[in-house]
């Protein structure tokens, strides 16, 4: 539990660093001073080839340079404190996977797993309690289901047919139409139910396919959006979004993208 944090956590670091980065590439030069005197501040463009004591900027002519040098000083502050982090973060990662709490349940000889209940599971009996734990007993939405996929489940759509085979494929572990109760009560059916086998992250998926249908958009698309939102499933956070119309169908490689970014 605690590698996949600090992992994530090196992750959501490398992401702000170089969204910092890219946004002090394009950063005006020079550095920003402040200072007070008599109850006004005066705001100075500091560069070294100019007087020691910079160029006064003016609040009401020069506001945009003003903060954006504020911001570059702190975007800099950001990404050294980000980067310590980072090293701080791969020292504890260094620990080997035999020392992980995990490994001390695994390493007991069967018997004694038997007497004793383990406070952390591995990921691979984590993910293997997951794939094994049955449907609900709840009755599917109606509709038919009639398309083969390649690990033998009917579904009901070509789209539906593509992401469940990509699935496949690529070893991600799956549950098609895996039952959702939603804050209103109400139980919904979203196309997938999907785990990151590294991370253990977990997250419904749903396709939209006939975002050019007016009446599928006000009462499928936002419908379950909103019923979604509610408890906490909010696109790019727990739930796997994609759409397609008659103009524009879902491809392999969109696919392969999502999973990549979500699932990989």
């Amino acid at each position: 539990m605690l590698r996949r944090l600090l992992k994530n956590r090196k992750a959501d670091l490398q992401r702000l660093i170089r969204l910092c980065k890219a946004w002090l590439s394009t950063a005006p030069k020079g550095t920003l001073r402040i200072s007070t005197s008599h109850r006004k501040t005066y705001y100075y463009h500091y560069i070294s080839s100019e007087a020691p004591n910079g160029k006064l900027l003016s609040p009401e002519t020069d506001a945009s340079l003003i903060k954006s040098l504020a911001s570059k000083d702190y975007y800099l502050k950001v990404v050294s404190v980000a980067e310590k982090e980072i090293k701080a973060i791969d020292l504890l990662l260094k620990i080997k996977e035999n020392q992980t709490l995990a490994m001390v349940y695994e390493n007991l000889h069967p018997e004694r797993q038997e007497l004793v209940h383990p406070v952390e599971k591995t990921k691979e009996k984590e993910l293997a309690n997951w794939i094994a734990e049955p449907m609900p007993p709840a009755e599917p939405e109606s509709g038919k289901y009639y398309i083969p996929t390649i690990r033998g489940e009917l579904v009901r759509s070509k789209n539906e047919y593509l992401i469940a085979n990509a699935l496949y494929h690529e070893g991600i572990p799956y549950k098609y139409e895996y039952p959702y109760k939603a804050a209103n009560g109400k139980v919904i059916h979203p196309d997938f139910y999907v785990r990151n086998p590294k991370t253990g992250y977990e997250y419904y998926w749903e396709h939209f396919g006939m975002m050019d249908d007016p009446d599928y958009v006000a009462n499928s698309f936002m419908y379950k959006i909103k019923l979604y939102a509610q408890g906490g499933l909010l696109p790019g956070k727990k739930l796997i979004t994609t759409f397609s119309n008659k103009e524009h169908e879902l491809t392999d490689e969109e696919i392969s993208d999502v999973i990549t970014m979500f699932l990989k």
